[in-house]
């Protein structure tokens, strides 16, 4: 699933992709998240867990957008990676054993 600026809600977005897609999972979530600056502060910790918990990517890659403080909140919530997204990444995705 790529996203955007998810001035929608990066968690929004990830359980209509589960609605359009029942039971297909989605590995990686690049893209912005949209949770840079003060405004977003009180919502950092919730949407970091609700995406592990309720969107349940195995990789996350937030983009710029997204701001520090919340790639630290991303980075402590337990997904099993993390990368950067930024323009021309590649990611490589292999099967869990």
């Amino acid at each position: 699933m790529l996203s955007a600026c998810s001035h929608a809600g990066i968690v929004n977005a990830r359980l209509g992709a589960m609605d359009a897609f029942p039971g297909l999972p989605v590995d990686l979530v690049p893209g912005g998240y949209h949770l840079a600056g003060a405004a977003m502060e009180r919502l950092m910790e919730s949407t970091a867990d609700d995406l592990f918990r309720r969107a349940s990517p195995r990789i996350v890659a937030p983009g710029h957008c997204t701001g520090w403080r919340a790639m630290a909140a991303l980075a402590g919530a337990g997904f099993a990676g993390k990368a950067p997204s930024s323009a021309g990444a590649r990611y490589r995705l292999q099967e869990e054993s």
